[in-house]
């Protein structure tokens, strides 16, 4: 059985004209919803073996707060082409991961990340900021699977869902 996690970084900073896109940083509220999904991942038991990250800033911040929290530490694979990737864009990454993975975090932008989920769940999903879709498939290797596996929406969560 392999898990595909699907989440949009949470929500950035648009004070800073200045900054380009790809280096805005997270406003209060994404500093504040990242650690709150990092802990709903790893209480339903879906902590991630390996983490794909685009470069961007956001996505760069939002995964250290949620690395802060876990109580193990998690390899992450930066790519800079997951900015503001394609579900294809997206679906080629996956497709080189090792085997030995099972449950795989992907952290990156819209519209890939809604498109992707939207396309895997077999209806339209549109993930707000911080939030995911879990996935799963019992494909017995990630080449080729975003693509051709057969996958089930498992759960999904937005950070709204969470707060007290």
């Amino acid at each position: 059985m392999r898990k595909l996690i699907l989440m949009r970084h949470a929500k950035s900073d648009w004070s800073d004209e200045s900054l380009s896109d790809h280096d805005r940083p997270l406003n209060p509220r994404g500093r504040r919803s990242a650690p709150l999904v990092a802990n709903y991942l790893e209480n339903q038991g879906y902590a991630p073996d390996v983490i794909l990250a685009s470069s961007a800033v956001r996505v760069q911040q939002t995964l250290e707060l949620m690395q802060a929290t876990w109580q193990r530490k998690v390899e992450v694979l930066t790519e800079t082409s997951l900015y503001l990737a394609s579900p294809d864009e997206i679906s080629g990454h996956v497709d080189v991961l090792h085997d030995s993975w099972s449950t795989v975090l992907v952290l990156g932008h819209n519209p890939g990340m809604s498109a992707l989920c939207g396309a895997l769940a077999g209806v339209g999903m549109e993930l707000p900021t911080a939030a995911l879709g879990v996935f799963q498939t019992e494909a017995e290797t990630w080449k080729h699977s975003v693509r051709k596996a057969e996958w089930s929406l498992e759960d999904s969560c937005r950070p709204r869902d969470l707060e007290i």
